[in-house]
């Protein structure tokens, strides 16, 4: 019997250019754990939201489902994610078709492989899409799925450690030697944790539709320290000072300083000591001179300034301390290795002002 596909939503393309569609299929099982569907659930929808800020003009690359077997609810309703829905444009080819198999809420190894042998359906769609060439990804658990139908024979992966035992002993055809967290074959992808599906999912749309869109959804939805920090910088909430050591004085001193043009006698006397000798330990501690330890937060903060903000680059050189934007741009463009609008182009997380104000007035037209 067919499996049943509830289309929940779909992304919006690639920010730098056209991409061969990929739709993703999110298996949902009674004994699945919850949280690998919607830790999956939040991957992609932050990357649909990044990608219609890039580009809502550009025809949608990928879609998202939730595939169950016949008789079991799918745990997210299609009205529940009414604001994203969106049908594909038309059926994809297996080799563009990504089933995600969730980690099973096994209680014990012989338990899993019970879960398994309880759903031929699923090991038969299964069987169907890697015979056709489609691709298939299995977290944690769910691993049994795939090693059933001898898609891990000669694949090196690791299983969970609690269950690797088990695995060795019924499926002897698999390579489980390593002990890397993810492994990434031709068509074939897993993860040993359930605790990593956040990154495996964004490292899987980085791997089949845009490097750009991964590097953002990580950016958004794990912890970046340093972007934390030019973010407070930049609501006005400076770094306390510190009586550490004067290196550390001192990049505290040019964080705290960035947009004021450069002196090295003013950041001497910060530090409590010295230029000459400021020079050299800043040199061997850091592996930069101050000024070049201050071009490149100037360059960081520019780059969050035109992810997150929609000021011009005039603006935001002035902001990092240029008063010469031509100047800041040749810098940036040394530093990144491209010009600042294609870099707002491919990471902004801003709509453009004319999008938006065409948004707010559509809102407020259905709302009256």
């Amino acid at each position: 019997m067919p499996y049943r596909a509830a289309n929940i939503a779909n992304m919006q393309t690639n920010p730098a250019t056209d991409l061969a569609p990929l739709d993703v299929q999110l298996l949902w099982l009674p004994e699945a754990m919850p949280g690998n569907l919607f830790a999956a659930v939040d991957v992609l929808n932050t990357a649909a939201g990044i990608l219609q800020l890039r580009k809502p003009q550009r025809t949608p690359p990928l879609s998202w489902r939730i595939l169950t077997p016949p008789g079991v609810e799918a745990p997210l309703s299609a009205s529940a994610m009414a604001l994203h829905q969106r049908l594909p444009a038309q059926a994809l080819p297996p080799e563009r078709t990504l089933i995600v198999i969730p980690g099973l809420a096994a209680r014990n190894a012989p338990h899993m492989g019970e879960i398994a042998e309880r759903h031929p359906d699923v090991l038969a769609v299964l069987h169907d899409h890697a015979l056709h060439g489609g691709l298939i990804a299995a977290c944690y658990t769910g691993m049994v799925f795939p090693a059933r139908l001898g898609l891990l024979n000669g694949v090196q992966c690791a299983p969970p450690w609690a269950y690797q035992s088990w695995m060795l002993q019924n499926y002897p055809e698999g390579d489980f030697s390593t002990d890397q967290p993810m492994s990434f074959h031709e068509r074939l992808y897993t993860c040993v944790a359930p605790a990593l599906q956040t990154e495996f999912i964004a490292t899987l749309l980085g791997r089949l539709l845009d490097p750009d869109l991964m590097a953002a959804c990580q950016q958004v939805l794990q912890y970046q320290q340093r972007r934390q920090r030019i973010t407070s910088e930049l609501s006005g909430e400076w770094l306390t000072p510190t009586a550490d050591s004067p290196v550390y004085r001192a990049t505290q001193w040019l964080q705290a300083n960035l947009e004021q043009p450069y002196n090295l006698q003013a950041l001497a006397e910060a530090a409590a000591t010295s230029e000459r000798t400021l020079l050299r330990h800043f040199r061997q501690a850091v592996g930069m001179t101050p000024l070049e330890y201050l071009h490149k937060l100037r360059v960081e903060r520019a780059k969050v300034m035109m992810e997150v903000s929609l000021h011009n680059f005039h603006t935001i050189a002035a902001a990092c301390g240029y008063a010469d934007a031509g100047s800041f741009r040749r810098l940036f463009q040394q530093a990144t290795g491209m010009n600042p609008s294609v870099y707002r182009e491919r990471f902004t997380l801003r709509a453009r002002r004319p999008h938006w104000k065409v948004e707010q007035k559509a809102q407020r037209a259905l709302a009256s």
